[in-house]
């Protein structure tokens, strides 16, 4: 019962991590050291791009965060520091999946903000905050969301003529290569470094089925003995069957990830090199949310699956060890005169 009730506990929380992950398919994060991106390089590109690149590229938001600013509630004479993040486009793309109340901030709304759950019960005493007014410097906002997200948080739209260092970009479908053909003039090439959601999707994919891997072991091994010998040849069959449908539902990467031939071993020697120099950039800076919530899923996929793993094997020990047993009593019995 108990095996029961942990191998349910294994498997929702699986499912949880991985639709988490999910929720942020096909984004692609390009960062910068230096503010090298402005809200007009995006509006030009929406004018000029094709209908083939309009249909690729879903969305794009340019962000920069800076830490320490000071927010206000005038009337009830409470401050607090914050982390402001100015963006430039759509905030979904930069806060994905925070949103608990009342709207994000559009382009067109430059007297909106959207503050954390924390901030406005440190200036309000309360969540329930929204149509409420603040202080940020000069100017005064209008509360239009609240996000469920850590920290002391204030989020707005940048003014025309900012310089930011991030661009965050939904690309459903669409290999990272494609896309940078398409930002072309637009991002930085050489410089910075990159967070590719599709390349944890894929690898959280993996983690997600490697319970099913144990099984069909266990199961190989127990049919192997159970089956006549006569009968023994299924058993590879159906392992190869096994293994094929395994493969196919598990393994899903772009087209970056294909090479002209499986026998080119440099191809796999650079990508392997290119993906884990881009993996410990992304982690020898400081992850922004939708990176946060990238990598905590893919550890959380990660965990759950071992989790489920050890119950599996367990369970496979206790089967093959009461098998074991009745054997050895039935041997017993068999030669008791």
């Amino acid at each position: 019962m108990f095996r029961l009730a942990f191998l349910g506990i294994g498997i929702g929380a699986a499912l949880g991590f991985y639709a988490r992950l999910a929720g942020i398919e096909g984004q692609i994060g390009f960062y910068y050291s230096e503010k090298l991106l402005a809200r007009e390089q995006i509006d030009g590109f929406w004018e000029q791009a094709s209908d083939d690149a309009k249909r690729e590229i879903r969305d794009l938001a340019l962000f920069q965060e800076s830490k320490g600013k000071v927010l206000k509630n005038e009337d009830l004479n409470r401050e607090t520091k914050v982390k402001l993040v100015e963006t430039a486009g759509s905030m979904n793309l930069v806060m994905p999946g925070r949103l608990c109340a009342g709207t994000f901030v559009t382009d067109s709304d430059s007297k909106g903000c959207v503050v954390s759950k924390k901030t406005a019960d440190t200036l309000f005493g309360s969540v329930e905050a929204l149509g409420e007014q603040l202080t940020l410097g000069k100017g005064t906002y209008i509360v239009r969301g609240i996000v469920e997200t850590q920290g002391q948080l204030c989020m707005i739209q940048g003014e025309k003529g900012r310089a930011y260092s991030c661009i965050r970009i939904e690309a459903p479908g669409i290999p990272l290569s494609v896309v940078r053909q398409r930002l072309t003039g637009i991002l930085q090439e050489g410089k910075g470094w990159v967070s590719e959601c599709d390349l944890y999707l894929g690898i959280g994919r993996i983690f997600l089925y490697l319970p099913l891997w144990v099984m069909l072991f266990l199961a190989l091994s127990r049919m192997g003995k159970l089956l006549p010998e006569m009968f023994r040849f299924v058993t590879p069959i159906v392992g190869f069957g096994g293994v094929c449908a395994l493969l196919l539902l598990s393994l899903h990467f772009s087209d970056d990830y294909v090479p002209s031939a499986w026998s080119d071993f440099s191809f796999w020697t650079a990508l392997i090199d290119e993906k884990k120099q881009a993996f410990f950039s992304l982690l020898n800076h400081p992850l922004y949310d939708a990176d946060s919530r990238m990598l905590g899923s893919l550890a959380g996929i990660l965990a759950a699956a071992v989790f489920l793993c050890l119950i599996v094997l367990k369970s496979g020990s206790l089967v093959v060890f009461k098998k074991s047993g009745c054997e050895i009593e039935e041997n017993l019995q068999t030669r008791t005169p």
